[in-house]
Parts: C-alpha cells; sequence; structure tokens
C-alpha cells in the first residue's frame, strides 16, 4: 500500500469541460491554463481535456510549454514572455506567444524575423504584472505584428479582481476598452479577458471571444453564492444592492447552475492506532495535551507532502466520518484523533470526497490552487478513466 497518493479522475476533468463548454457556448475558445503541472493534476491530463472541449492550453515557462507538447497536439498558449535565445525552440514546439511591451516586441520582431509566430498582446488594466499600459503603444504594437511574417493572433488582460461588488472590476473593464480604443477588435480572433469566475459571474463582454479556466475546470464551482434568509444576509444583500446601485456595477451573477466534479482525491493509510492517556502530550513542542482518553492514528503525511505546516481545523475522512488533526504537523506524520470504528487498514481521505478544497486549503493556510498544486507534485499520482 502506497503511504500516500494523489486520484486523478481524467473523466471528471472531460465532463467537466462538457459542461462549462455546454453552459457557456458563447465562447468561442475556452483556454485551458495547466500552468503548475496542470494545477498538480499533471499533463497527463491534456488528453482528456481535449476531448472535453478544450482546443488551447495556457502555461506559464517553456519548461511547461515542451513538457505538455509531448502530450497533446493542441494549441500551447505561453503566459510569460518567451526568452530571445528560446525563439527557435519556440517555433519548433509550435507556441504562441505573448509580446507585453514595446522593447521586447522590437528584440522579439527583430530576432524571429525568420519565423512565423502567433502573437497574442497582453494588456495591463490594473493588474501592474505584465502587459501595455499605453494606448498608442498597442495601436503600434498592432500594426508592427501586422506588418512582420507574424500574426495577431488575441489580445487579453488578465483581471486583479474577481468583480463580486467590486469597483475594481469595472475600472479594469474601462481601462481595457480605453486601452484598445485604437484598434478593432472584431479583427483579432482571440479576444480573453475572463477567468472561471469572472466568466460565471458576469454577463459576456461583447467583444469577448475567448475564456481562460482554471479551477473550474478541475471542478470546483467559483460561482458567487446566493444570499441566505438570515438575518445578516438580508443586510449583505442590501448593503449589496445600494453599492451596485451608487456605483453603477456590472450586473453580478449568482444563481448559476453547471455539474462539476472535483477530479483529485488526497488519500493516506494508517502508520499505527495506539491509545493515549488523559494527560499526555502529542507531536512536536508538547504542543497538544489529551484532555481526555483518546485513540490516535498516526498518519505517514506532512508538509513534505504539500499540506502546509498549519493546522487550523484539519480534518480528515475515514470510511464516512470526519476526525480532526491534533498537535503540530511534522514534515512527514500527522496524527488523528479516531474512535473504536477505525481500522488500520482504512483508507484516510485528506482531500475528497466530504474534505472540500475550501476545507483543505484553510486548514493549511492556502489558496486554493496553492493547495492543489503543493499536494499534485508532493505525492504520487494515480489515473482512473471511466470513459462516459
Amino acid at each position: 500500500m502506497r503511504d500516500a497518493y494523489v486520484t486523478v479522475d481524467l473523466s471528471a476533468l472531460r465532463d467537466n469541460v462538457r459542461a462549462i463548454r455546454e453552459n457557456y457556448p458563447e465562447y468561442r475558445t475556452i483556454i485551458g491554463v495547466v500552468k503548475g503541472d496542470a494545477y498538480g493534476h499533471g499533463v497527463r491530463c491534456a488528453e482528456a481535456l481535449c476531448e472535453g472541449g478544450i482546443d488551447t492550453f495556457a502555461v506559464s515557462t517553456m519548461d511547461e510549454a515542451l513538457r505538455l507538447r509531448e502530450h497533446t497536439g493542441a494549441d500551447i498558449f505561453l503566459l510569460e514572455p518567451v526568452r530571445i535565445d528560446d525563439i527557435p525552440v519556440a517555433a519548433d514546439a509550435g507556441l504562441i506567444l505573448p509580446v507585453s511591451d514595446m522593447d521586447y516586441l522590437k528584440a522579439f520582431l527583430s530576432a524571429a524575423a525568420g519565423y512565423s509566430f502567433r502573437l497574442h498582446i497582453q494588456v495591463d488594466c490594473g493588474f501592474n504584472r505584465l502587459g501595455f499600459k499605453s494606448s498608442d503603444e498597442i495601436e503600434q504594437a498592432v500594426h508592427m505584428i501586422n506588418d512582420s511574417p507574424h500574426t495577431l493572433d488575441g489580445i487579453y488582460q488578465h483581471f486583479a479582481t474577481a468583480g463580486i461588488n467590486d469597483r475594481y472590476y469595472d475600472e479594469q473593464i474601462r481601462r481595457f476598452e480605453e486601452l484598445t480604443s485604437g484598434v478593432s477588435l472584431d479583427d483579432i480572433p482571440l479576444v480573453h479577458l475572463c477567468s472561471g469566475v469572472t466568466m460565471v459571474a458576469h454577463p459576456k463582454l461583447p467583444y469577448a471571444t475567448a475564456a481562460r479556466m482554471g479551477l473550474m475546470m478541475y471542478g470546483y464551482s467559483v460561482a458567487p453564492t446566493s444570499y441566505g434568509r438570515g438575518v445578516k444576509d438580508r443586510l449583505r444583500q442590501a448593503r449589496d444592492r445600494y453599492y451596485r446601485s451608487r456605483y453603477k456595477l456590472t450586473e453580478t451573477i449568482t444563481d448559476v447552475s453547471i455539474e462539476l466534479r472535483p477530479a483529485i482525491k488526497f488519500s493516506s493509510r494508517i502508520l499505527q492506532l495506539k491509545n493515549v492517556s488523559k494527560g499526555e502530550h502529542i507531536g512536536y513542542g508538547a504542543a497538544y495535551t489529551a484532555g481526555e482518553d483518546m485513540r490516535i492514528a498516526i498518519l505517514p503525511v506532512g508538509y513534505n507532502n504539500g499540506i502546509g505546516h498549519a493546522n487550523r481545523g484539519r480534518q480528515v475522512q475515514i470510511t464516512d466520518k470526519l476526525y480532526p488533526v491534533i498537535g503540530a504537523i511534522g514534515m512527514n506524520m500527522m496524527a488523528v484523533k479516531v474512535d473504536d470504528t477505525v481500522g488500520i487498514d482504512d483508507e484516510v481521505i485528506l482531500l475528497g470526497d466530504k474534505i472540500t478544497l475550501g476545507m483543505f486549503s484553510r486548514s493549511s493556510g492556502l489558496g486554493l490552487a496553492e493547495a492543489l498544486v503543493s499536494i499534485g507534485r508532493s505525492n504520487e499520482r494515480i489515473y482512473k478513466d471511466q470513459r462516459s
């Protein structure tokens, strides 16, 4: 039995993309973001994602692009500017490349004169990472690309905020429209601003033709939740309604209905079951003291397995019950308070089934994507596929 392992359900990935395609047919292209080794799921997922309806993938680095190319013939879009010295490698791999500032574009066009790339112009609308911030330079970049051997295949930006009752979301849209006012967006095949959360939370922008998918593609709903019926929810709804009216904010959609299944499950075995008496200490620093006689399970997982050093109310699932993790988490071990129904051969689920990604990430103090990447790169992956 493996000590700790991640199971990836390829059929879930395939079905998730199909559901996104069916629910949002107004987007011509869904760009599947598979940076971070496909958010910890592994680039082997590429085939299943393509079968679901992904025809373009996005990665961060050249190394990621080359590993992905071994698994798919689909379009691969590099999110970071390629090193000038790597232009021949990018050409051999057939990559789609970004340009994000004028100095780089000039150097690229000079060095890549003997090639023909599909290029995307990145616009900086307030994130202040990569991208053009001048409308004149964007207009100039369009002319320079159109006058070169290369093709202007896309233009895009990255939202700094999700836009849920958020003035900055609208400011970024306004900024994008201002910065691209000197070019014809209708003449550019792929105009992509949205991530999964902005796509489901807002009506489609009239000029957008594509959207980029990360967490949503892997089975995690990023849609805003509807208001409840409690007093606090009614007050929150009134506050948000006033805020939207006062600042004329873009509509926020909360009644999103789309069926998604998380594709990843993180499991472990039990090393030992033991009894601990009231008053005994457990773990590093003797930081946890048993308040009663108890039974504990020792698991062969810790922060070396990508779960994070913190333990903010972490729970695990054994059979159909949830049990609390107690004491400090070590590099390769942790303790769980269990009961007499737990057996030495029981599977322990650290993520999946009743342990949601939100629960898992909050207990470690990690972001959602960070948690997936961390466990995916730190544990053996097992792939299963139940084709529908």
